[in-house]
């Protein structure tokens, strides 16, 4: 918190240096070791400025560097969950293997927990949320067809999710 205060830093070492150079120049020039003190003074603050403001845009440089890796961390794994809903989806479909019920909920629950995690609660429901038929259903079995339906939905709801994080 402290270091989004830093960047106004420079900007009060800046006007405590004019009111300093204002002193000086009101100083009689008899008072010439007063006047060398608040020079060195001033001087001091000044360079103190200059390393208050490089020191602000470092930290600003490092936080949008820390933000970008975290979008594309984001981003990655929301793309290996995509990529493991499809195959579960392509399990389903086939009559000819055992319905993947519980690796299903099982992937539902992990996406789960890494939008709450990464994301934040409000990212649960666009996971859950139905969507309209516009898909289509392909020949799966009426047996299949519900959790087919339930895994279609969620991996075009994190597709949707995926979306909002845009490739840098």
């Amino acid at each position: 918190m402290w270091r989004e205060y830093l960047s106004y830093v420079g900007t009060a070492i800046a006007v405590l240096n004019g009111v300093l150079a204002f002193a000086i120049a009101m100083l009689p020039m008899r008072r010439s070791v007063a006047r060398l003190r608040l020079a060195v003074a001033a001087l001091a603050l000044g360079a103190l400025a200059i390393g208050a403001v490089f020191y602000a845009r470092h930290q600003g440089r490092v936080q949008t560097e820390q933000q970008q890796t975290e979008r594309r961390d984001i981003r990655e794994r929301l793309e290996t969950l995509v990529l493991e809903g499809r195959a579960l989806l392509n399990q389903i479909k086939d009559p000819n293997r055992e319905l993947p019920s519980r690796p299903a909920d099982e992937w539902a629950q992990r996406v789960e927990v890494f939008l709450k995690d990464r994301l934040g609660e409000r990212f649960i429901p666009k996971f859950r949320k139905e969507i309209t038929d516009l898909y289509g259903d392909p020949n799966v079995t009426a047996a299949r067809l519900a959790y087919w339906r339930a895994v279609r939905n969620r991996v075009v709801n994190l597709e949707m999710i995926g979306a909002e994080f845009p490739a840098l």
